[in-house]
């Protein structure tokens, strides 16, 4: 099982962020056959959004999409969750749309960051965006240019550096990639594919120190596994006119491992320690996830000025299966096996459209609509020593629309932006178990937004913002089957969630387009703790509520690093505000803590063809939820070399040198008392080499926005 899972869903902080940084070469221009090349800084600060090139990083290579994340300012990371300081689980895009990945998390942690460009932070969306979520995080995959045919090969490896007695390891754990692009453009026609290939080992280590009533449970969970991940993209972009552009694009995602988790508990006197009982539980878990995702989109340009209408179509389907075998072991030997199966199945299908005019030369109108549809069937089949178990066995169907429009207007006059927009959103939901209706929703929201930008100097300006934003409660956050996670902790989900609604204020200055300063302000309201802990006799079980208000405040300074002409980079801190107010098991929770975080990132360059990155972070305790996580931080280095006049390179990275992501934390609230230790495989080594061929100047894939937006994003498996 998942460390989230067996923290009683408690998810700790596995990791914290930090940012990365490199210079990239742009595309070179042509000018009467002298090429001009330019370089892209590490980080760009846009009006409403903030840019990372991460393309060419040393830090990048052979890393993945989600270690990538860990190193943007203000992402955290806690236990496979995403958070944006202040705004909660972002939404995942994929070149300017949702991702069709239903699982998320574990797509990133699969992705290989060799083909992504630079990813872009959106703070707060406009009316454009869909409503759901507090921020946006959109990778954009690398394109080329001009005719012609060309392509990329990427290998990579890396390995774990562990002491196996400090860690509880019993092997050493390793991953190895492989993966090709190729583009072809030639005449009205652009046809491009890539594949990849991922093979992983891992591991996670947990350890619970529990207090229940007079006893004491300490338990300690060894979860080792591997996969096999292989995904692949296809598309044609059919060039009809100057005015008219049809494309077709799949998309699609495989993977199947084994988990073998073994749990062991000591119980013993809570004053005395005087051990008591002990006993084992054994899970054997096989998992299967399979996506397919197919886009139609036709772009029809009125004229040169921007006039422009965009439709998309998208399909998906999404497949979920894990087969657990779990087996309770006495101290005395007997055992009491059980299986648990879970079959998750997920449709989905969105239309939208957009609409965009200029307004005279200095404004423009951006108006649209979009309308969704999401099934979701979720089996739970349990079975106790062979005999189907039928009060442990759930059958959950789930129905959603969502339709929406909006309207955006942009205008600029002297050294002023202006944007404002609304966008309403209906949400139509239905979910039946065992053939009973428990849920039915039906309910409009409206939600607004604004942006001013005003040029103070030629480098400086300033930007205030604020968009209303809701976090609607995921697919399987309403599914109220029960999922066992051990011997004495197990989950459910709540069909009676509501949404989740926010308040998001900012205020920033931009030296040079790069952060400089900032501070926003938020507010929420019926916010979901997704595992809020119950206790039931020696029985933990976790479930979503919506339970708090949510207070935030993130002051932010960023500066530059310079040292001649050699060592560039870049410093950052934040001071972050919580406070959670919620009324819980009969008690108040009223919990307020400021933490401070800082990252760097510094890029030596002694020669054009080798690089040198030194990166990382630190964070005092934080506190999320119930939970009260301890200080910690990651130290990474990177070097790179180029070869063969620039069409390879090499890079060699340590990542997590001082092993020193590991999580701690307390859980503290009424009758729960939990104190846990968690670390997995963070600190390891990678070899990467990238290489490229054919024509560097070949115009690539189009990069567009499709239909689907946030009804994958929900869909959270665990």
């Amino acid at each position: 099982m998942k460390p989230i899972l067996f923290l009683l869903a408690f998810t700790p902080l596995t990791s914290l962020l930090a940012q990365q940084k490199d210079s990239l070469s742009s595309p070179a221009t042509v000018l009467d056959k002298v090429t001009v090349t330019g370089k892209k800084p590490f980080l760009e600060q846009k009006a409403d959004k903030l840019i990372v090139n991460i393309e060419g990083s040393a830090t990048a290579a052979g890393a993945t999409a989600f270690e990538i994340l860990q190193k943007i300012p203000g992402v955290l990371v806690i236990n496979e969750k995403l958070m944006v300081a202040g705004k909660g689980v972002p939404v995942i895009m994929i070149d300017g749309k949702v991702s069709q990945y239903t699982d998320i998390m574990q797509v990133l942690r699969e992705m290989s960051a060799t083909g992504i460009e630079k990813i872009e932070l959106i703070t707060n969306p406009g009316a454009k965006y869909d409503a759901t979520g507090g921020a946006i995080i959109n990778f954009i995959l690398k394109h080329n240019a001009n005719l012609g045919t060309n392509g990329s090969l990427n290998l990579n490896a890396a390995t774990g550096i562990y002491n196996r007695a400090t860690t509880h390891t019993d092997r050493n754990f390793y991953r190895h990639g492989e993966g090709i692009t190729i583009n072809h453009r030639e005449g009205r026609f652009n046809i491009y594919t890539s594949y990849n290939f991922l093979h992983r080992n891992q591991f996670d280590y947990n350890e619970f120190d529990r207090l229940i009533n007079s006893y004491r449970f300490f338990q300690s969970n060894y979860s080792p596994g591997y996969y096999n991940s292989h995904t692949y993209r296809a598309g044609i972009d059919f060039y009809a006119n100057r005015k008219n552009t049809i494309g077709i694009m799949i998309r699609g995602f495989s993977r199947n491992g084994l988990n073998e988790a073994q749990n062991n508990t000591r119980q013993s006197d809570g004053v005395t320690d005087q051990p008591l009982s002990n006993f084992q539980t054994f899970n054997y878990t096989r998992a299967q996830r399979t996506n397919t995702a197919v886009n139609g989109n036709w772009k029809h340009s009125f004229d040169s000025l921007g006039n422009e209408l965009n439709i998309d179509l998208d399909y998906s389907e999404y497949t979920f299966k894990n087969t657990s075998d779990i087996v309770n072991q006495l101290s005395n030997g007997v055992k009491y096996p059980s299986r648990q199966i879970i079959h998750n199945p997920v449709y989905l299908l969105v239309f939208k459209t957009d609409y965009t005019r200029p307004i005279g030369q200095h404004s423009k109108l951006e108006v649209g609509i979009k309308s969704g549809r999401a099934i979701i069937n979720n089996d739970l089949g349990f079975t106790q020593n062979g005999v189907p178990d039928k009060s442990r066995s759930t059958d959950f169907k789930y129905l959603e629309n969502i339709n929406a429009a909006y309207a955006s207007l942009q205008h600029t006059f002297n050294k002023w932006e202006l944007r404002g927009g609304l966008r309403t959103e209906q949400t139509i939901a239905t979910g039946n178990m065992q053939g009973q209706l428990i849920l039915d929703k039906n309910y409009w929201q409206l939600f607004p937004s604004f942006l001013v930008t005003r040029k103070l100097s030629i480098q400086l300006s300033a930007l205030v913002q604020y968009s209303k934003r809701v976090n609607r409660p995921g697919y399987l956050q309403q599914n109220p089957f029960i999922q066992y996670l051990d011997s004495l902790t197990y989950s459910k989900g709540n069909p009676l969630l509501k949404p989740e609604i926010a308040d998001e204020y900012k205020f920033s200055l931009a030296y040079k387009n790069q952060p400089f300063f900032s501070i926003s302000y938020n507010k929420k309201r019926d916010v979901i703790f997704d595992n809020a802990p119950n206790q039931v006799g020696n029985l933990t079980y976790t479930t979503p509520e919506n339970l708090a208000s949510y207070t935030n405040v993130v002051a932010e300074l960023d500066f530059p690093i310079e040292l001649g002409k050699k060592i560039t980079g870049y410093g950052g801190n934040q001071a972050i505000y919580n406070h959670y107010h919620a009324n819980y098991l009969g008690a108040t929770y009223d919990r307020a803590k400021w933490n401070w975080l800082a990252y760097w990132q510094v890029a030596y360059k002694p020669t054009p063809a080798w690089s040198f990155e030194f990166s990382g972070y630190y964070t005092t305790a934080l506190l999320n939820e119930f939970i009260l996580i301890n200080h910690m931080g990651s130290v990474n280095l990177a070097v790179q070399k180029f070869l063969w006049d620039k069409k390879a390179k090499v890079s060699l990275n340590f990542n997590d040198l001082l092993f020193s992501e590991k999580t701690s934390g307390e859980v503290i609230y009424e009758e729960v008392n939990v104190h846990f230790h968690q670390w997995n495989e963070t600190r390891n080594i990678r070899l990467t080499l990238n290489y490229t061929f054919g024509n560097q100047k070949l115009k690539g894939a189009r990069t567009r926005q499709t239909a689907s937006d946030e009804e994958t994003q929900r869909v959270k498996v665990q």
